[in-house]
Order: structure tokens, then sequence, then C-alpha cells
């Protein structure tokens, strides 16, 4: 996705002035632009279900043979009948279980469909808000800096130095942190892609600010969060993360926790025991009928536990 440009990382100290809020009132909701998850279920059912589900009406995709990438011994490329790509799947070899990726506007309805079918867990899925104002990006850049410096927060940017090409900014670190900010201007971006420079380019296409937040979940936890959380939610997975968002786009955001908490000793053992004796528990509660009371008791029993149903 990123333009091509020199790659830097920002060391300059800007004003650290509180209270800087862009001007701009003019937001996209928010809305998924990326997800790529792993789907524990048989490929062929994953395959024809993810085709059902994503087709335009009457107008079924086809699944097309597409070539093999890393970790991965077979690859399909869902299309519709104008070659329009809807999603790629990835399965076998060293990663094995399916695997799909859907980009852009496609990522809001594979997310829907996979929330609403399947256990998934995703390791990438990110959410963005457009905006357009003038002078937008370079308010929001101001805001970044100001994070890197009151908080430590990672900076890079790719700048091109060439009014029709834009720059791109990231927060956090794009290649180590589990989360980071994209802000770029993406109809410069496409016009770039398409040659387009000068008169060519929309004013609106100039001032528009895409704010990305790409998050990649490493732990249990936060997969099973990036798996439920809606587009808005997801502003607020770390405090920092929602203190950014909060301050660009004016609105309260909620942090949620993603992180995975160290687990007790006494929980490790309870739950290595639960494990280890399932069978057994599972006969004895099917015995008890379904009684919790009767089953908990019969194990205190078991411990030698006093309790007052004796």
């Amino acid at each position: 996705m990123t333009p091509q440009g020199a790659l830097s990382t920002v060391d300059a100290t800007p004003p650290t002035n509180r209270g800087v809020y862009p001007h701009c009132n003019n937001w996209s909701p928010s809305r998924f632009d990326y997800i790529r998850a792993t789907v524990p279920i048989d490929i062929g059912e994953f395959l024809s279900g993810l085709a059902r589900g994503l087709a335009p009406p009457d107008f079924p995709l086809n699944i097309d043979d597409a070539p093999t990438v890393k970790h991965y011994d077979e690859h399909r490329v869902l299309k519709d009948r104008l070659g329009r790509d809807y999603a790629d799947v990835f399965w076998g070899g060293q990663n094995g279980k399916p695997n799909v990726e859907a980009k852009g506007h496609r990522a809001v309805a594979a997310a829907a469909l996979l929330r609403a079918s399947w256990e998934h867990h995703p390791s990438r899925i990110d959410t963005k808000r457009d905006g357009k104002c003038p002078g937008l990006f370079a308010e929001i850049r101001e805001i970044a800096l100001r994070f890197r410096a009151e908080r430590g927060i990672t900076i890079s940017e790719i700048q091109n130095h060439h009014p029709d090409k834009g720059d791109t900014v990231y927060l956090g670190s794009y290649k180590h942190s589990e989360k980071f900010f994209r802000i770029y201007q993406p109809g410069l971006k496409l016009a770039q892609e398409e040659h387009r420079t000068g008169d060519q380019i929309a004013q609106e296409e100039r001032e528009t600010v895409r704010v990305e937040l790409v998050f990649k979940p490493e732990k249990g936890r936060a997969k099973r969060a990036a798996a439920t959380l809606s587009p808005d939610e997801m502003w607020g997975i770390s405090p920092w993360v929602a203190d950014f968002a909060s301050e660009v786009f004016a609105m309260d955001v909620q942090a949620v926790s993603v992180s995975t908490r160290r687990e007790s000793n006494r929980n490790r053992a309870l739950r290595f025991a639960c494990s280890q004796y399932r069978a057994h528990f599972e006969s004895l509660f099917q015995e008890c009928n379904g009684d919790v009371a009767l089953f908990g008791s019969i194990l205190l029993d078991l411990a030698e536990i006093p309790h007052s149903n004796h």
C-alpha cells in the first residue's frame, strides 16, 4: 500500500502545545479495510460457503487457481464475472488450515461473513476513517509528532517531496508493533497509480486523509477480540491508540483490553487437571443430570473439602 519514497524515522521534537485538534468534522464512518484470518474448517466446505456468502445477488463467484505463496501449497482467488477479486484463500503446506484474505471494501463483507458463519482467528484486521479538509494531513501529522515526543511512540515517514504524490506517516512500528496507525492521502496514492498529475487530480483527492489502524493480534485474547470488535470499537484496543483516535476524530473512544494476562500458577494447575480428567468430569456431570450444585458437591466430597451441603 505504501507509496514510493524515502522512509525515515522522525527524531525532531515538535512543539508540545496541547489542545490543538484537527478542524475537520467531515469524517466517514469507521469501516474495516483489510482482514486476514485462519478458519479451522474443511477447505471444500469453506470455499463453497465463502463463495456463496460473498457473491452478489444472482451472480455466483468463480473459484480460480492462483500462484502459490510462502507457507501454503494451495491458493485460490474468488472473482466475479468481470474478473474483480473478492477474496484469496490459502491452505496446505506448513500452515495447513484454510486462511482467507480480503482487502478494501471487500473486507467489510468478508468480516461480516466470518463472524456470522465460522470460528476464525484473525492475524490482521484494519479499520479506517477518511476525512476531507484543507490542511488535514499536516494537522494530524503534528498530533502524531506530539505523541512521539510526549509518549515515546515510534514514528516513521515515507516522504515523496512532491505535491502530486503525498506522504505517509506511521505512528507505531509497522514492522514490530502489534498495532500501529498509517496516515496517508488515498486520493494522491490513486492518482499516482493512474499516472495523473497537476489539474488531473481533483482538489477533494488532495484534501482527503485516511487514518488507518492496523491490528495484528499475537495472543489468544487479542485474536478473540479481533474476531468480535466492531470497526468503532477497534479504535480502543490500547490506551494510547484510544487517546490518539479521540483527539484526531474529536470523539469519545473507550479503551478495551486485548492484552493477555499472565496466568496464575493455581489457574494453570486447575486448567491442566480439568483438561487431563475432562472425560471423567463429563461423565460425572451427565450422571448428575446437569445439576451443577450436585456436581460441585460431589467434587467437594471427593476432595474432602467441608461444605454446607453436608
